[in-house]
């Protein structure tokens, strides 16, 4: 069992040689710290977790992990962290990260929403103010998440585009289906996923977690008759899900 936690302590970073408060750090090595960060993590953690039992370590939050490796006066920092070493592949996907973040400049940020417009800018500078590493710290969920929904994207406008609706509310739906996408809500704790039955997009939420690409048998009915929110295609909102092994 685990609880989360607000930070309590101070948000000032330090010079680690002379405690002098810092303004900016670098770029590339703090993309490389986030990197670190969501690699211990084993993917994005946004609230610190205590956990209950002795033998299990706490888990950081990644924006912590990256303000605290910047922080130089161990009395601010909580006694149990341990600051992260970035790795010879963490750099290779700082490298990566840079390059699918330029692509925007060179595309054009016309088209660009507001949050993603302040990811770019977060990073296009070789250093960056230590008031944003917080949003650094997002950089490689931001980037990993990215790079999915184009693929995705691309995947449903070519691939499905004709998709049909699978009938009316409260209407049956069985078949099998293919993960193509999941994301988790903490409000539901629940996943919420895209699939594709027969070349027709259907959606839903499950307390259960599946990998995309996964295969399932799915009995479930119509809630209602919307579109992909990546590409305008029709799609099968489902309740009342159940999966089963194919």
């Amino acid at each position: 069992m685990y609880v989360t936690e607000k930070p309590s302590y101070s948000r000032k970073t330090f010079n680690h040689k002379d405690n002098v408060p810092l303004k900016t750090v670098s770029t590339q090595e703090a993309l490389a710290v986030a990197c670190a960060a969501q690699r211990i993590n084993g993917g994005y953690i946004k609230d610190t977790r205590r956990f209950s039992e002795p033998d299990n370590k706490t888990q950081f939050a990644n924006k912590e992990i990256v303000k605290f490796a910047y922080h130089g006066d161990p009395t601010y920092l909580p006694m149990d962290y341990v600051a992260p070493i970035p790795t010879e592949e963490d750099y290779v996907q700082v490298a990566e990260i840079q390059k699918w973040m330029r692509r925007y400049v060179m595309l054009g940020l016309g088209g660009v929403d507001d949050f993603k417009r302040d990811m770019i800018n977060s990073v296009s500078a070789d250093v960056v103010p230590v008031n944003n590493l917080g949003r650094i710290a997002f950089i490689p969920e931001f980037v990993k998440r990215d790079q999915h929904e184009t693929g995705l994207t691309k995947e449903i406008r070519i691939e499905y585009r004709d998709s049909q609706y699978l009938g009316k509310e409260k209407d049956v739906v069985e078949g099998v289906a293919k993960i193509l996408d999941k994301r988790y809500s903490s409000q539901w704790e629940s996943y919420n996923y895209v699939a594709v039955i027969d070349g027709n997009l259907i959606s839903f939420m499950n307390k259960f977690e599946y990998n995309i690409g996964d295969m399932k048998r799915i009995k479930a009915k119509v809630k209602a008759q919307t579109k992909n929110k990546l590409f305008s295609a029709n799609e099968t909102r489902l309740n009342y899900v159940k999966l089963y092994k194919v």
